[in-house]
């Protein structure tokens, strides 16, 4: 009987251990998934992976800058985006953000932040083709650290910040693996890890 219990948990232990779900963390010690870098134009802005850690820089008014990989997610299953991040400052016209379902600079989602909301946004062909607003107030609008979690579950989309849902969205059907943040308006975005789970 003890012999048939100790193999049973066993079985357990196992089949716990193979359906914890895969995690994945981007520290930027390295550019393993091609996060696209460089300086833009004159002074414009820069996007650069330094001492680990991923650093976007929009250095002019209403000029916006982004970066993207492709994650090692199916994004057709369900799956958890976790970035953690530092915000230089939010004003209602210095924005960051996170992109995903990510195929070129015109076709993708993001969240969206300013100094008074978190905004849904859907782009196709450079359009702004639909939206949903979320009002927060931030405890703090300067060095602001955040986790940022992104969670697809079936055909819902929630967005967290520091472990606290402020938007959900049905309907909005993912098909790109490209994920990424960006910035407007001379503002900064440190990304000191981002972690892939699914």
């Amino acid at each position: 009987m003890r012999k048939r219990n100790v193999i049973i948990l066993l079985l357990v232990a196992a089949l716990a251990f193979s359906a914890k779900a895969n995690v994945i963390v981007d520290d930027f010690s390295a550019n393993l998934y091609a996060w696209n870098e460089g300086e833009i134009g004159d002074n414009i802005g820069t996007i650069q992976i330094i001492n680990g850690q991923l650093n976007i820089q929009s250095k002019h008014d209403e000029v916006a800058l982004k970066t993207h990989c492709y994650a090692p997610i199916n994004v057709e299953r369900d799956f958890r985006i976790t970035a953690h991040v530092v915000i230089d400052k939010l004003k209602d016209d210095k924005q960051v953000g996170l992109i995903f379902n990510y195929r070129d600079d015109g076709n993708f989602y993001c969240f969206s932040f300013n100094e008074y909301a978190v905004s849904f946004l859907r782009f196709e062909n450079n359009k702004e083709v639909g939206s949903f607003h979320q009002g927060i107030k931030w405890k703090k609008k300067k060095k602001l650290e955040q986790e940022w979690t992104l969670v697809k579950d079936a055909d819902e989309l929630a967005f967290l910040v520091d472990g606290q849902e402020i938007i959900r969205i049905r309907y909005m059907p993912l098909a790109y693996c490209g994920v990424g943040f960006y910035t407007i308006s001379k503002q900064k975005l440190t990304v000191n890890k981002i972690e892939f789970e699914q």
